[in-house]
């Protein structure tokens, strides 16, 4: 007859070569996963900044009256507002559209003023503006109500962990691109 073989399971020389594979695999795997993660923080801090882009642009043409974003380097935020209320701090909520303090209109998402600080939300740490060259040195770029910009290109400079995006608005068609 034949023998019965006894099922031991896995021996400790088993285990060792499974852990060993792993341990190659994860040395190899994290710097890409780094890289993913980096990149996925930084589109996505783009894509937040064109959308605020476009917004302004939108509510310009649809409201007939500039509208822009003012994108500040030091304090890592930006924000789209109403440009004839700009310099007004008082709140003026009866608008159309409301707009609180210096002109800071409503996000339609979140239903939250339109203010991005890229340091206070979790999604976007690390992620910095390095740069804003826009129509003025203040880092505001104003859209107006055929949805042009300026007459000159405006850029703004994202970083993260070595990684760059740069977003170019064309002055002449308001034409937004992102490199």
């Amino acid at each position: 007859m034949f023998a019965r073989q006894k099922n031991r399971g896995f021996s400790l020389l088993d285990l060792l070569i499974v852990l060993m594979i792993l341990g190659i695999m994860g040395v190899i795997l994290a710097p890409q996963l780094y890289s993913m993660m980096t990149e996925a923080r930084l589109n996505e801090a783009a894509r937040e900044m064109v959308s605020g882009l476009q917004y302004a642009q939108s509510l310009a043409v649809t409201h007939q009256r500039p509208f822009g974003l003012k994108a500040d380097v030091d304090g890592n935020w930006f924000r789209v507002f109403d440009y004839q209320y700009r310099d007004d701090s008082n709140p003026h909520h009866s608008e159309t559209p409301p707009v609180d303090g210096y002109g800071v209109v409503i996000n339609p998402f979140d239903k939250n003023w339109y203010i991005i600080d890229l340091d206070t939300i979790h999604t976007y740490e690390g992620v910095s503006i390095d740069a804003a060259s826009t129509e003025s040195t203040d880092g505001m770029i104003s859209f107006y109500p055929d949805g042009h910009s300026s007459l000159d290109d405006s850029f703004f400079v994202l970083s993260f962990g070595g990684d760059t995006k740069t977003i170019t608005v064309d002055g002449t068609t308001g034409k937004i691109r992102v490199e």
